[in-house]
């Protein structure tokens, strides 16, 4: 009767060790489409062709990355000129300002190395604005993730034969618009430095 018990405790100890093992590999994983970010009503999700890839990243809240894909063997990337999805004047106003921080941070970052040309990049990157806001008085007043400027942007790179390398999904605060789409976009050079 003790050999059975003993067996079972193991099992069961075998069992739970397995499970705590496993847990944080399938928190690390965790899908754009089950989390509360996909059920935003004012958050559309026009832009990225593949919403149900994009899993939780690393500086970038969600993330996409093709399989056997180096970011590395890209030597120049054009940017293009941003978009919104989002009918608001202030997403058209943080759009605007997308290619330019961009473009500052691909040429911060010592890890990409890349070079960015007007047309015909080895890697072509379209940005889009889904959102964006301003705090109101009780905002301000109140604090929270509201309490400052914030945009929400993505990202979607494809190679010379239009296959999809990267899409990015992020929202960012700052002192203002401008600021917020540098910030989120600071992030988003660092998740593409590590490639995750």
């Amino acid at each position: 009767m003790k050999t059975t018990t003993r067996r079972y405790a193991l099992l069961s100890l075998a069992s739970l060790f397995a499970l705590a093992v496993s847990f944080p590999a399938a928190a690390g994983s965790k899908k754009f489409t089950e989390s509360d970010d996909a059920k935003q009503t004012d958050e559309p999700q026009e832009f990225l062709k593949d919403y149900d890839k994009l899993t939780k990243g690393k500086e970038a809240d969600w993330v996409y990355f093709a399989e056997g894909v180096s970011l590395k063997s890209f030597k120049t990337v054009s940017l293009k000129t941003w978009g919104t999805t989002n009918k608001h004047a202030k997403s058209k106003h943080a759009a605007e300002s997308g290619p330019e921080y961009f473009e500052q941070w691909i040429k911060k970052s010592k890890k990409l190395g890349w070079e960015v040309v007007k047309d015909g990049g080895d890697l072509r990157i379209e940005g889009n604005v889904f959102n964006a806001w301003e705090p109101s008085g009780a905002a301000r007043v109140w604090g929270g993730w509201a309490a400052n400027p914030g945009v929400g942007m993505e990202l979607v790179a494809k190679d010379k034969s239009g296959k999809t390398v990267f899409e990015i999904r992020h929202k960012a605060k700052g002192s203002s618009l401008e600021d917020a789409v540098e910030n989120g976009l600071e992030n988003i050079v660092k998740t593409l430095e590590v490639g995750k």
